[in-house]
């Protein structure tokens, strides 16, 4: 197996094609209605890089990193995130997701990320923090265009500190708003 990583413009036509199916496979929601036929992976404008498991050019196992500026308490911070995470169920408890997102977060955390902010299940923060992600029980996460912004994610909200500033301001993403300011990726 190969661990393989991609900026989007890189991503051959073949993978691609297999993390779409995997993704459609998990959250078929997200390929419906508007999105029906929807050929990107994560959207362009957050920047994706995408982190591959590869065994004989079979897709084993996918995490997706995106990243864009988000202010937050009169502060904007470099934040990051994971997409789309998913393990091929065949392949699944067997390290492979742990494998994928511990490269990921490696990345994140040698980029210029101040914090980083995604949400799982519940049940998968567990997995999360033990690649060093923090769940927020307190954060209140908004997403939604700024004039109507929604809270409508009944995920965990998992974050990382990664720079000084994004260190120094723990408490107020634990205690303020976060508003996404977009749909969250």
């Amino acid at each position: 197996m190969h661990l393989l990583v991609f900026s989007d413009d890189e991503l051959p036509a073949t993978l691609r094609e297999q993390i779409l199916g995997a993704h459609r496979r998990e959250w078929p929601n997200g390929y419906e209605g508007e999105h029906r036929g929807r050929s990107w992976i994560q959207r362009p404008w957050f920047h994706p890089t995408h982190v591959l498991l590869v065994d004989d050019g079979r897709l084993i196992a996918y995490a997706g990193v995106v990243w864009k500026v988000l202010a937050h308490a009169g502060e904007t911070y470099r934040t990051y995130g994971l997409s789309g995470v998913v393990a091929d169920p065949e392949f699944r408890r067997l390290g492979h997701g742990r494998r994928v997102v511990d490269a990921a977060t490696t990345l994140i955390r040698n980029s210029d990320a101040d914090i980083g902010l995604f949400t799982c299940a519940p049940e998968l923060a567990a997995f999360y923090a033990a690649s060093g992600w923090e769940a927020m029980p307190t954060a209140a996460l908004f997403g939604g265009p700024a004039d109507a912004p929604t809270r409508e994610w009944a995920e965990a909200v998992m974050m990382g500190f990664f720079s000084r500033k994004g260190r120094a301001a723990r408490p107020a993403f634990a205690a303020e708003p976060i508003l996404f300011d977009d749909d969250l990726w």
